[in-house]
């Protein structure tokens, strides 16, 4: 087993024992992001001379993690004297990088008494070269501060983001066909894998309020605004999504959710709206932009429903359904092929128990409809176990203000 020889191109080369090899031929794990090397080098250096004396006893605890936080069908070997490759089947990206620095985290506290940041030595694996694991170096610090359950400047998704550019764009007025004046303010909230414990989307969320009253509108009453005060959100969403949409790219980073309405995006000027939006390339929306569909219903039809579906997914990295806690609502999904569905907090009414129910039978009624289910917009971090209880794999809590406001306060 060959030590890491450095390359030219900032990455790290790797060589991988036959069987490994073996096992990844013919698989997406590591185009899926789902593939990573750890290194308990540090605890090597530590025990210095000792090291041919101790590594038995440090390779047995490796594993005995391994075991802990891995699925049986997952792969995971010994690669080096002080590496070990991990490839998910069922986690990519930002939730399998968050799996390897946990597991480093554990070796690393139980054996040295702390796991310095530093000390993490993680890389995922780009490619498969000539029976080497071509690896990138991952900054532990993007893992940790994907672990916030609330969006702050040190979110992954605010990389390279202009803030400036950012309060360009929230909040927006305008003066609804009814003659109501409305403002738009755009948070961000973390959407958690709660599995893993991570950030693994980031969703917009447009906060409206009436100005003559300031109230803010529920979801319920946005419904009832006409198609042209509709179109208009979505468009000041769009413009705010452009922002971030660079930050949200490829496996290593969490996707963005873009919320809109069904009655925008199901005609042509709305998805041309959407492709023709500055800032929001085509590229860059199959590259990590998810579209929720805010508003189906029962009443949804539901080939309409799976043609629109198939135009967007054709345009984005994917789609998600808002629905109501209504059975009826789902059953129009069956042959959507979406990339999740969401429940939103605001629409759960009445006393906490009602509330469970209503979380359970979504998570009852939403088993095998789609890869992802969240719980989103939720008021508590409590709400975050009822979500896990109910086979959720997701959950993000409401932002109150944008970030400004909330650093202010």
């Amino acid at each position: 087993m060959s030590r890491p020889q450095q390359s030219t191109d900032a990455t790290e080369r790797v060589a991988l024992p036959g069987p490994v090899l073996q096992r990844l031929a013919g698989t997406d794990l590591v185009a899926r992001g789902s593939v990573n090397v750890i290194s308990v080098k540090t605890i090597r250096m530590w025990a210095g001379d000792w090291w041919a004396q101790k590594r038995a006893d440090v390779w047995t605890y490796v594993e005995r993690k391994l075991t802990e936080h891995l699925d049986r069908n997952d792969l995971r070997a010994r690669i080096s004297e002080s590496e070990f490759l991990i490839a998910t089947n069922h986690e990519h990206g930002l939730a399998a990088q968050a799996t390897s620095v946990r597991i480093l985290e554990d070796v690393l506290t139980h054996l040295l008494g702390s796991a310095d940041p530093a000390d993490l030595g993680i890389r995922s694996v780009v490619s498969v070269e000539g029976g080497q694991a071509v690896c990138k170096r991952i900054d532990p610090n993007v893992i940790l501060a994907a672990r916030a359950r609330r969006d702050s400047k040190r979110s992954p998704v605010r990389i390279a983001v202009d803030p400036a550019d950012e309060a360009r764009r929230t909040p927006v007025a305008f003066t609804t066909a009814a003659g109501a004046a409305l403002r738009v303010d755009f948070t961000l909230e973390h959407v958690v894998n709660l599995r893993r414990n991570i950030t693994t989307a980031v969703r917009i969320e447009p906060m409206v309020t009436h100005l003559a009253s300031g109230r803010q509108a529920s979801a319920r009453a946005l419904t009832k605004l006409s198609d042209r005060d509709v179109a208009f959100i979505d468009e000041s969403t769009l413009k705010y999504a452009a922002v971030f949409a660079r930050s949200a790219q490829g496996p290593h980073t969490p996707e963005l959710i873009l919320p809109a309405s069904f009655r925008t995006l199901g005609t042509q000027r709305g998805r041309d709206l959407l492709t023709g939006t500055a800032g929001l390339s085509l590229g860059l929306l199959r590259g990590g932009v998810m579209i929720e569909l805010v508003d189906i219903t029962r009443g949804t039809p539901a080939g309409r429903l799976l043609e629109v579906v198939g135009l967007l997914r054709a345009l984005t990295r994917g789609v998600i359904a808002r629905v109501p806690p209504d059975r009826e609502a789902l059953r129009v999904l069956r042959d959507a092929r979406l990339a999740g569905l969401a429940l939103d907090a605001s629409d759960l009414t009445g006393e906490a128990a009602k509330i469970a129910m209503d979380i359970m039978a979504f998570g009852r009624d939403a088993r095998g409809l789609a890869a992802t289910t969240i719980l989103q917009g939720l008021p508590a971090e409590g709400y975050f176990a009822a979500a896990e209880t109910a086979g959720l794999s997701h959950a993000s809590l409401r932002a109150a203000y944008p970030l400004g406001k909330q650093a202010a306060a």
